[in-house]
């Protein structure tokens, strides 16, 4: 089962390392400012960043309000869980064996969205 290798979310740092049953590794990192944005990075050697698989933010959402609406829907809180959207993308990832099948995840949750 994929795990989460680390964590952090407070308020300076939010960001999430999951490895998946395949062995390949992502960064889920969410910015507040100066540019809101939701990045999911594929890792080298579990480190470094060497490409983004998704991204988000309010300029391809088509403003702040947006983003922030989209956001909700594509990854609803649980209702007996997290509030926390760190939280809660990170479990939708942990669900996914692989980046491949993270990204078609994800794509699916953006499409939702965007009609």
């Amino acid at each position: 089962m994929s795990e989460v290798v680390t964590y952090k979310n407070t308020k300076y740092q939010c960001f999430c390392q999951i490895k998946f049953d395949s062995g390949e590794r992502v960064l889920i990192s969410i910015a507040s400012l100066p540019k809101p944005s939701v990045k999911i990075l594929r890792l080298f050697f579990g480190f470094v960043p060497i490409q983004t698989i998704w991204e988000y933010n309010p300029t391809m959402a088509g403003g702040y309000y947006a983003y922030v609406r989209n956001m909700m829907e594509m990854f609803p809180p649980d209702p007996n869980g997290s509030i926390e959207p760190l939280d809660v993308i990170r479990d939708t990832l942990l669900q996914c064996e692989s980046i491949d099948e993270a990204r078609i995840t994800l794509l699916s949750c953006e499409s939702k969205v965007s009609g």
